[in-house]
């Protein structure tokens, strides 16, 4: 549900709030397939973000329902990419409406901050659940 902290000044969800939902949705796909990103961390995998693209249709508002879909798009050799929609539950249509829909790519770096590739447990990992 959207929060009073997450509008603007024209009731309108802030658009910075996308990009958090997106990141909510990557973490939960990861946990929920049974891959904490908590788990590569300890083992020394960091994903941060390198590009990211992000489409608005239609405003959020306060306490609209929200649906954020995740799914993994891509693996490459030292990245993987996701897409994402957010949608807002409509009761009387029954039928969800896009709000907002991106692609996000992410690069396997270690501690030290440099590209590697993704480690071969982890790709066969994501190959099982690419879709």
């Amino acid at each position: 549900m959207v929060r009073y902290v997450e509008t603007d000044q024209m009731g309108y969800v802030h658009h910075s709030c996308y990009v958090a939902w997106f990141e909510m949705g990557r973490i939960a796909w990861l946990r929920e397939h049974g891959c904490p990103y908590s788990q590569l961390e300890a083992q020394g995998i960091l994903m941060p973000v390198v590009h990211l693209d992000l489409r608005y249709y239609v405003p959020g508002r306060f306490e609209d329902r929200l649906v954020i879909q995740t799914r993994l798009s891509e693996i490459g050799r030292a990245s993987i990419g996701f897409e994402n929609r957010v949608e807002r539950e409509n009761d009387a249509a029954e039928k969800r409406i896009l709000l907002a829909e991106g692609k996000v790519e992410l690069a396997c770096v270690g501690r030290d901050g440099k590209v590697k590739r993704l480690p071969n447990d982890l790709r066969a990992f994501l190959e099982k659940r690419y879709a």
